[in-house]
């Protein structure tokens, strides 16, 4: 075996809140061989009352997505357990391989090699293959402003964010929101309450990587 990945396909209770790549724990006695090791979390629907989980497209994006990461972590070339694969990556690189591994979903070849009917085996349906090629770039001026917000107010938090001066971590993000919003944002929005990525999930002032 050169490298091994494990996959947790369904959403579980207390496991993880997001998709994401887990690497495992550094460390392993000393000349033993270290193969590798990944493990996916990719929170899809789970079976219900006894039928296969269908996966929506958004869900096969994901998971093309963690295993672009779990690619990039498991060809590492580095032997030291605490820099290898994923560990080691810049910052500016960290979210390429998998945004490239999504462009895989809009191959025809690649995506019709999977998708069929679950019954029937009958392809996915030309005109349906060319309405989620359009979708992919519907509005895609106003998802960039979004990555652009959320990279913006990550920086802006890890950088020039001061708690106890007087202004919230709130305001600061309205006023972020006025350069990166085409509508303003509502007085209650509490988004960053939920903005795990930049808080737990590792991605402090490093959010940037995705655009």
């Amino acid at each position: 075996a050169l490298l091994r990945v494990y996959c947790c396909m369904f959403a579980a209770r207390q496991v993880v809140g997001r998709s994401r790549l887990l690497p495992p724990a550094a460390g392993s006695a000393a000349g033993s061989p270290r193969l590798p090791v990944a493990h996916m979390v990719c929170n899809q629907s789970p079976p219900v009352d006894g039928q296969p989980s269908l996966m929506t497209f958004r869900e096969v994006e994901t998971l093309f997505h963690e295993f672009g990461h779990a690619l990039q972590h498991m060809l590492t070339t580095v032997d030291e357990g605490l820099v290898a694969g994923i560990r080691g990556v810049e910052w500016d690189a960290v979210e390429l391989p998998s945004q490239f591994m999504e462009n895989w979903c809009y191959d025809r070849p690649t995506l019709y090699s999977f998708a069929r009917h679950y019954q029937t085996g009958e392809a996915l349906p030309e005109d349906m293959f060319s309405r989620l090629k359009a979708a992919k770039t519907f509005r895609s001026g106003t998802q960039m402003l979004r990555q652009v917000h959320f990279s913006s107010i990550d920086l802006e938090l890890h950088s020039r964010f001061t708690p106890g001066a007087g202004e919230s971590v709130f305001d600061r993000d309205a006023a972020v929101a006025q350069k990166t919003q085409v509508m303003p944002s509502f007085p209650q929005d509490r988004f960053l309450c939920s903005f795990s990525h930049i808080f737990a999930g590792g991605y402090s002032a490093g959010y940037y990587s995705y655009k």
